[in-house]
């Protein structure tokens, strides 16, 4: 983190009582739906003010994102990670700059069920840098706001 960059440690915590479970009562991080047997996020999302797993179980998430991912896609099962912010100490971790960061892997990576911020982002932080670790699927680790 020499660089000032952010990191984001994902871990897979869909596995009952294993190693990152606690990472389901984040109350701010963020979370990704992945499609069960591709290298393939098919949604990005926050947990600000309630945990992780709260979210997960959220009544609005069932007709935005789990039913179209039903019935679009046929895809009943997924994998689910949980990304930890690692901040280099000239930075804080704020609400602001979680959904930031939110929008900018939105924007990016493109995930199927997300809507918002996928064509244009309204706002910017320049020089902002996000490494994603861990078990993060996708071949790009690195993402810069310009």
């Amino acid at each position: 983190m020499r660089d000032g960059s952010i990191i984001l440690d994902w871990r897979n915590v869909y596995e009952g009582s294993g190693r990152w479970n606690d990472r389901w009562n984040y109350t701010l991080a963020l979370y990704a739906i992945l499609h069960p047997s591709a290298d393939e996020i098919l949604y990005l999302g926050k947990a600000d003010g309630s945990t992780v797993r709260s979210r997960w179980n959220a009544d609005d998430k069932r007709e935005r994102v789990w039913r179209p991912i039903e019935d679009d896609l046929a895809v009943f099962e997924h994998r689910f990670i949980v990304g930890e912010f690692r901040m280099p100490a000239s930075k804080r971790l704020t609400r602001e700059l979680a959904s930031d960061i939110e929008n900018l892997l939105i924007y990016h990576i493109q995930p199927w069920a997300n809507i918002q911020n996928t064509k244009s982002r309204g706002y910017t932080r320049p020089g902002l840098v996000v490494r994603c670790n861990g078990h993060w699927p996708l071949r790009q680790k690195i993402y810069r706001d310009a």
